[in-house]
């Protein structure tokens, strides 16, 4: 029933689609009579030294084990989260290039192209021409790509994101990689700040009185997002349960069968995608008539950029997905 599909395909399909020590006490105050016999008797305390962060040796995203001799002054971004990264932690002005789906915020969209995101169509030239010290890729797509540029001497970090958490560890990463460290908790923590908030007022919806929900990916061939996803770890953390929460691949194909079988509540999906998710076409797919989320007009489109790019503005889909779920809690 489930089948794996190429990697070159999902990307189409989704591109398409951070102790405080106790207070000291206050020191006693010096009677007036004694001020004239007190005497310094040692310098000021010195600031300590700053441990320096470079050169700083890393394992990234892909399982290389990469050197940084010193904060980059040149980025490229291979892809559109990556970009999102940088400009969040205060890096948007190291970046040089990027693709031509970097289009948040404003700025990334004035860069210099060096293609899209799939490695066929990214010009390692291009890339080689701007003259970069550090080149953001993906670990998984990006392969050929890495390697011609680590062949051109050019540094590369690879980052992998398939959660929440991979997503924080990336964000921490790119600051301290480009010495944004502190921009780049601030960025963690109020991300970590609006999860709890979203998972704070589901918290009292008992287990067996969450809605059901199937994430459409794409639709010929039926595809859903697997549990260890990002994708179906917002459904989870809104207060869903996935219909496809037992499937062990990321991007499984499913049956229309199997779908109308486990019945779901909720039918949601990218808008990317949202040609194919209205409920008249839904209700026009074979048996769907079936399913409680097409009968209910349960049917929700989520913003493609948030939702299928593991940066900052993930917890923009988690909410919107947690609203759509629970209207009343999320008004």
């Amino acid at each position: 029933m489930f089948h794996k599909l190429s990697l070159s395909l999902i990307f189409t399909f989704t591109l398409l689609l951070g102790a405080c020590a106790p207070t000291a006490p206050a020191p006693m105050p010096v009677p007036p009579t004694a001020m004239s016999t007190l005497v310094p008797t040692a310098a000021p305390t010195a600031e300590p030294t700053a441990i320096p962060v470079f050169p700083l040796t890393l394992t990234d995203g892909a399982g290389r084990k990469v050197t940084i001799e010193s904060a980059p002054a040149r980025i490229v971004s291979l892809s559109p989260s990556n970009t999102e990264i940088l400009f969040a932690v205060g890096a948007g002005k190291l970046v040089v290039g990027d693709t031509k789906y970097c289009d948040f915020p404003v700025e990334a969209q004035n860069l210099t192209k060096i293609g899209g995101f799939s490695a066929d169509s990214i010009s390692v030239e291009t890339i080689v021409s701007l003259k970069p010290d550090l080149v953001l890729a993906n670990s998984s797509g990006h392969e050929p790509v890495i390697k011609a540029l680590t062949q051109a001497n050019i540094k590369v970090i690879a980052l992998d994101a398939k959660t929440f958490e991979d997503v924080y560890s990336n964000i921490e990463l790119v600051g301290k990689i480009t010495d944004h460290e502190t921009e780049a908790v601030s960025v963690v923590d109020g991300m970590k700040s609006r999860v709890a908030a979203v998972t704070q007022k589901i918290a009292s919806v008992a287990q067996d009185k969450r809605p059901t929900v199937f994430w459409e990916v794409w639709n010929e061939p039926l595809m859903t997002a697997g549990p260890n996803t990002f994708f179906g770890q917002m459904i989870g953390l809104a207060g869903g349960v996935s219909i496809f929460a037992d499937v062990t691949g990321d991007w499984p194909q499913v049956s229309a069968e199997e779908i109308i079988k486990r019945n779901p509540d909720f039918i949601l999906g990218p808008d990317s995608h949202g040609d194919k998710l209205t409920a008249d076409l839904l209700a026009a797919r074979p048996g769907w008539t079936q399913i409680s989320a097409v009968k209910n007009g349960k049917i929700y489109l989520i913003d493609g950029n948030t939702s299928s790019r593991p940066g900052p503005r993930l917890v923009n889909a988690l909410e919107a997905i947690a609203k759509a779920l629970y209207p009343d809690l999320f008004k």
